[in-house]
């Protein structure tokens, strides 16, 4: 009997509740659970089972061939063997009925998988794990392990080649792991006997670093998922290379990319979620730790000890040990080169401006840049908000592709922080950062293409204690419009008027209330849940006109999207309109006093606060 399911995987992405909108957790018989209570059933959910349950065992192999190699414990070899042995035997038979009827027609196809994408990731751990056992006679022996290593180098080239020369889309994330794969199904056929790897094969990974990372070190989507899933991609593609003899360009990319996630990362180390990706998933956490992992075997300072800290504690019994299990797989010792120093920081080519205060208790983070492709949102000068173990205003991200949701809720203007005008969605759009004050962390950037015929502009400015947040909005035609600013929340929120203005809270609600809400979410096999009361951040809000401020049930971020969250709409029927909020995270330095007021082309903010230190802050219109 086969160790291994003996159907092919379909997509993983349609492994959610359509009720829920959350990642299914176990199966039971012919049934698949949501944490919820929904028992689902069918060809589709199973398929997508499938894909999952098949990229597990790859990574079951490569835990058993890891151990042994470390261990000695025959009982590990005999187990990642006959996973090895048993794929072999299934990949034979499968691929000889040619390309997945799994597949949909936007697809790359697989073979084993709907996805040629989900393929080459099964691959890498497949290989992964035969490069770890070694040259042993029971696999050496194996006719169908050599049928199968020459067919997926087969299925591989053929896929890369659909990919880069009928669809002209070289600088895919795509790429990056058919190539990996490559290198890899390459390594395992020499260390069974096959011939060397040829240097063409590391040489397409340094070709897509230049065609798919930016100037400043992101993936070209600026998404932290794709980011992660390429960097992740490189890693793994250079297994047995030795960094010192890499182009220097190619050591620079790998560098600045291992950058962003130190500098986007909160002050607890949580990674921000932007734009398309999972918020909170297993998944996603253990391939963050392999970047943190083969990180520090690339350079032996990575800055990244606080994000690997968070991804540990997060994983908890999740945490298969794989990680601690990937010594040498670069030649020769880590490169000496620093990482960046945390602080403000401003991606000009992405667009994201990140500010953090000086003692790293809070960073807020400004989408200024491009749109992002097929994974990009409406979101346009969207500002998000993190504390040291608080996601106040966080960026949702989106639950499973299956799922309406990702589309018609989560990638739409009214999911952020951000400006709609009449109701109406933001259209693709990019923003420009027009000032930029690293020092002060201070920045403004502007669209004028996000809403037809309206201007939008934000300011931001976060010192020691304090964050001031100004939005302002014109309509070219001159004629009122219902403007409207969204407060997104992902923790307990309250907000009292207070004259002409509102006070919020965020995070300091009653403890009982957050613990009754984890109480009635429990955390399944996929999506992780927190229940540590957040940090609280206080709000003054003030507005230029007449506006309302309304709170209603909404969503939260999307690792539950049937989670109610009070949110909050901040709205002014007006021809032009701005929205002041002065935010303070320090309990020592709470907010005494504000006023705002415009002066000529500016407005001034002046700000008292509880140690009776004042300021004035001056934001031209």
């Amino acid at each position: 009997m086969s160790s291994v399911p003996q159907q092919p995987g379909g997509w993983w992405h349609d492994y959610v509740c359509p009720t829920h909108g959350i990642e299914l957790g176990a199966r039971e018989g012919n049934e698949f659970l949501c944490d919820h209570g929904c028992r689902l059933t069918g060809d589709k959910v199973e398929a997508a089972w499938l894909a999952l349950e098949h990229q597990a065992l790859a990574r079951a192999a490569r835990v058993a061939a890891r151990r042994y190699s470390l261990h000695g414990d025959e009982a590990d070899r005999a187990r990642a063997v006959e996973l090895v042995l048993d794929y072999s035997s299934l990949y034979v038979q499968i691929s000889a009925a040619g390309w997945s009827d799994r597949s949909e027609s936007w697809m790359l196809q697989g073979k084993l998988f709907a996805q040629a994408l989900s393929e080459a990731q099964w691959a890498v751990g497949f290989a992964d794990a035969i490069i770890t056992l070694g040259a042993i006679p029971k696999l050496q022996e194996s006719t169908e392990l050599s049928r199968t290593l020459d067919g997926l180098a087969a299925t591989l080239a053929e896929s890369r080649r659909i990919l880069v020369e009928d669809r002209n889309d070289q600088r895919s994330n795509y790429t990056a792991w058919l190539d990996a794969a490559a290198r890899l199904v390459a390594l395992a056929s020499h260390t069974l006997g096959g011939p060397s790897v040829a240097p063409h094969f590391a040489a397409v990974v340094f070709d897509h670093m230049q065609l798919a990372v930016r100037s400043d070190g992101w993936e070209w989507e600026a998404s932290t998922y794709y980011h992660v899933f390429v960097l992740r991609a490189y890693l793994l593609a250079l297994r047995g290379v030795n960094p010192r003899d890499m182009p220097e360009e190619a050591v620079d990319c790998v560098r600045s990319m291992i950058d962003v996630l130190v500098s986007i990362a909160s002050p607890d180390g949580f990674l921000p979620a932007l734009h398309d990706g999972p918020y909170d998933r297993v998944a996603m956490h253990r391939e963050v730790l392999e970047i943190c992992t083969l990180s520090a075997q690339f350079f032996s300072d990575t800055g990244l000890t606080t994000v690997q800290s968070w991804v540990v504690e997060r994983l908890g019994a999740d945490h298969d040990g794989l990680e601690w299990m990937l010594d040498g797989w670069f030649v020769g010792a880590p490169l000496d080169r620093a990482p960046v120093v945390v602080g403000s920081r401003a991606f000009e080519d992405a667009g994201y401006v990140v500010l953090r205060d000086s003692r790293n208790r809070m960073v807020g983070i400004l989408d200024a840049g491009p749109h992002g492709g097929a994974h990009g949102h409406f979101d346009k000068l969207a500002l998000y908000l993190y504390g040291d173990g608080a996601k106040w205003q966080p960026a949702p991200a989106v639950p499973p592709y299956g799922h309406a949701l990702r589309h018609s809720y989560y990638a739409r203007t009214i999911a952020h922080p951000t400006v709609r005008v009449d109701g109406a969605d933001q259209v693709e759009a990019t923003a420009e950062i027009t000032a930029w004050d690293a020092a002060a962390s201070r920045v403004t950037a502007v669209t004028t293409t996000a809403i037809d015929g309206v201007r939008l502009s934000r300011t931001v400015q976060l010192s020691d204690g304090l964050l001031v947040d100004v939005v302002h909005v014109s309509c070219d035609d001159g004629q009122p419009h219902e403007i409207s600013l969204g407060l997104r929340p992902a923790v307990d929120f309250a907000v009292v008027v207070e004259g002409d203005a509102w006070r919020s809270t965020w995070g300091a609600a009653a403890a009982s209330s957050a613990a009754a809400a984890s109480a009635a979410t429990p955390a399944g096999a996929h999506a992780k849940r927190t229940e540590q009361q957040p940090a609280a951040l206080t709000g003054w809000h003030w507005a230029s006109g007449e506006s309302t401020l309304e709170l209603h049930a909404g969503r939260g971020p999307s690792d539950d999207p049937s989670r109610l969250q009070e949110i909050g709409d901040w709205a002014a029927t007006a021809s032009e309109a701005s929205f002041v909020s002065v935010y303070s995270f320090d309990a020592e330095r709470s907010i005494a006093t504000v006023s705002a007021s415009v002066e000529g082309t500016n407005l001034a903010i002046d700000i008292q606060l509880s140690d009776h230190d004042t300021t004035r802050i001056e934001v031209a219109l």
